[in-house]
């Protein structure tokens, strides 16, 4: 598991931002609550604001977690294990077009 106890950064999502995802069809904009809810990583539809949480690791990042902003539940979580296809679009999504600082 990556440590991320050094400092953190974060980048909020309201739910109307939208990023985008890779799909068979090509590229489709999509925000990053809908695309939690599509890989079945939310049992509803989230209305509050999601907080992405990064760090950098030298010229790259490494994203730390996806939590609701207001209740604190974690919807997403880097556990240093191998990634599956979920993982994998996710992080492909919000590095790509997530426009992270």
């Amino acid at each position: 598991m990556k440590d991320y106890t050094s400092e953190c950064f974060e980048k909020v999502y309201r739910p109307t931002d939208l990023i985008a995802m890779t799909t068979d069809a090509g590229v489709t904009d999509i925000t990053l609550h809908n695309l939690l809810n599509t890989l079945g990583l939310t049992d509803e539809q989230v209305k509050e604001n999601l907080c992405l949480s990064y760090l950098y690791d030298g010229d790259e990042i490494d994203i730390a977690e996806i939590y609701n902003q207001d209740t604190g539940e974690t919807y997403w979580q880097d556990n240093g294990g191998p990634w599956s296809s979920r993982d994998e679009i996710i992080i492909d999504s919000l590095l790509m077009w997530g426009e992270i600082e």
